[in-house]
């Protein structure tokens, strides 16, 4: 048995800067979104106990960590333009996003974080959006120049049912940029089809 532990504010900031690894299958149920319209074959991801689903690309491998730092952790690589998304799941104290912050101070810490890592050179917000509701989503894109290359990130945010939520897309910025083999798209559909149920 796991003992869950209760997050203060900076352990919160720091799980919100951070995504990782292990990958749990599932069926596709009735998320349907455009990538498969697409011509591409869509698989989900998604579990039971963690209140949650999305689609990615069918193709996609797990690539786990060495050692499991979250609750629940999961990791899919593509096969082209350094591809990844990763999802974590982490115990709260809090039951929203608006208690922890507005969109604007969560870009700010997130970003302020993210250029604390070793090696980064530059980091270009490049846009921010709440989808209000219950829960309400923060999605989060910006651009990393670093010692190991040029990304683009593509993230998402939730909390609900005292878990914070934190899916973090990435690829290669210039393959990103022109939508090479599809891959923004991809992401972007992912990131889409990414929701909490939340209890009633």
């Amino acid at each position: 048995t796991m003992l869950l532990q209760c997050w203060s504010r900076r352990q919160l900031l720091a799980a919100v800067a951070s995504v990782a690894s292990v990958t749990s299958p599932g069926s596709l149920g009735t998320l349907a979104p455009a990538f498969a319209a697409e011509g591409g074959a869509v698989s989900l991801l998604g579990d039971p106990a963690f209140s949650f689903e999305m689609a990615y690309p069918t193709g996609w491998e797990a690539a786990p960590k060495p050692v499991k730092t979250h609750q629940m952790e999961s990791i899919l690589k593509g096969p082209l333009h350094k591809a990844q998304l990763g999802l974590t799941v982490d115990p709260v104290k809090i039951g929203s996003l608006e208690e922890f912050g507005t969109l604007e101070q969560v870009t700010e810490r997130v970003l302020a974080v993210e250029e604390t890592r070793d090696g980064v050179q530059a980091v270009e917000l490049r846009r921010a959006a709440a989808e209000k509701g219950s829960p309400t989503y923060y999605i989060i894109e910006y651009a990393v120049a670093s010692s190991r290359g040029k990304k683009m990130y593509l993230c998402k945010y939730c909390i609900a049912n005292k878990r914070l939520y934190v899916l973090q897309t990435q690829a290669a910025l210039d393959s990103y940029e022109a939508n090479s083999d599809g891959i923004r798209s991809q992401l972007e559909e992912a990131v889409s089809s990414f929701h909490v149920i939340t209890r009633a």
